[in-house]
């Protein structure tokens, strides 16, 4: 059976990319919600007659403290990636000085290189400013936690990274 509702992604380039079809506009509408959470940017849904709704997701701001700049480089793209805007920093007081004129931020993400003492030091003052924020804090291992941060992602599970960034959107 056809669906009778399209969903498609806009590109960069303004073409379209077929997603996957519904067999209503509210579960079309559903999906474009579940599919912006992951990959933010506009949607478009059609219907067999070729009437158009846009959506447009706002992408969430995420501003990283990195410690290592390699790592912190490889998270911004995969951040960019899938359509969140990024500010990078190396360290705490690099953090604290662009902060002061920063106020929108959707989540901090605190990597995972440095002592845990500049880590814990680092998520106290997040909390301290910005109370309402959501910290990610990457871990090396799962019995390394930083106790303040909302969220602790055991180093390298991208995909529960950008599975949480997805929850907080919705």
């Amino acid at each position: 059976m056809l669906s009778p509702f399209h969903i498609f992604k806009v590109q960069s380039d303004r073409s379209r990319r077929y997603i996957e079809g519904a067999v209503n506009v509210e579960h079309a509408r559903a999906r474009v919600k579940v599919l912006a959470a992951s990959s933010p940017g506009e949607y478009v849904i059609t219907n067999l007659t070729g009437q158009e709704i846009s959506v447009k997701s706002q992408p969430k701001r995420i501003f990283q403290i990195g410690y290592d700049e390699k790592e912190l480089n490889a998270r911004a793209e995969l951040f960019r990636r899938v359509g969140h805007e990024v500010m990078s920093v190396a360290d705490n007081e690099a953090a604290k000085r662009i902060l002061a004129s920063v106020q929108n931020v959707d989540v901090f993400v605190v990597g995972h290189s440095a002592p845990e003492q500049t880590r814990k030091e680092m998520v106290d003052w997040l909390k301290a400013n910005f109370p309402k924020v959501k910290i990610v804090a990457l871990i090396p291992s799962a019995n390394r936690q930083l106790p303040r941060a909302d969220y602790n992602v055991v180093l390298n599970d991208w995909d529960e990274v950008i599975s949480l960034l997805a929850t907080m959107a919705s």
